[in-house]
């Protein structure tokens, strides 16, 4: 009996905590259907669009200023791999603004055409001209320069180094910022006759009175 009773009370051995191993690479989606794509073509920004053309989280940042191109999944890690050699905990953050889902499907040589597209290769991301990839923080600017300039080396194209003020881009061309119109303003310049007896009652020669029985 009072054997039973020391199980009851005696010591219990601390569970250990279940982690869970991500296999893949990095650059894959988590969770992810796959589906054979089409090639296709990068999209060409006619409409003036300069959504995911400037900075959102970091002080600096790396543009794509050529043509639009299609970067695979292994080159965005080497680029990454020499991002973080300069980008340490307790140096600056980095953030990545691009995800790989475009499923790579590649036939082999000296095969006969058509029954499919072929096995998956490889995991790739279009990339349109003006797109930011990286983006640092809480770095000194001639050290973000450099570490991101020697990302992009390994990536295709032509990149440039931005940072808050430099202007957005719709394709090739750069967007200056407009400034606001103060519509408050502009609508006393010409005002309707309900506006004009609205700022009429709002004067001196009214509000004296205003209130009075």
């Amino acid at each position: 009996m009072f054997s039973s009773v020391s199980r009851l009370f005696s010591p219990v051995a601390k569970v250990s905590q279940f982690s869970a191993k991500r296999y893949g690479h990095e650059l894959a989606p988590r969770y992810k259907q796959l589906m054979k794509k089409q090639k296709g073509r990068v999209t060409v920004r006619t409409g003036g669009s300069i959504k995911g053309t400037s900075l959102e989280f970091g002080s600096y940042g790396m543009r794509l200023k050529s043509e639009g191109l299609r970067l695979t999944a292994a080159q965005l890690q080497a680029a990454d791999n020499v991002l973080t050699r300069f980008v340490k905990k307790g140096n600056g953050t980095m953030w990545k603004r691009l995800c790989t889902n475009v499923a790579v499907c590649i036939k082999g040589n000296a095969t006969r055409m058509g029954k499919g597209k072929g096995p998956f290769d490889h995991w790739a991301a279009r990339v349109p001209t003006g797109k930011v990839v990286f983006e640092v923080d809480g770095m000194h600017r001639h050290a973000a320069k450099d570490s991101l300039r020697r990302a992009c080396e390994k990536l295709p194209g032509i990149w440039e180094f931005i940072e808050k003020s430099t202007p957005a881009r719709a394709g090739f061309d750069y967007v200056e910022k407009k400034p606001e119109v103060d519509y408050l303003e502009k609508a006393k310049e010409n005002p309707t006759r309900e506006y004009a007896n609205f700022l009429k009652s709002k004067s001196a020669e009214f509000t004296k009175f205003s209130g009075r029985k």
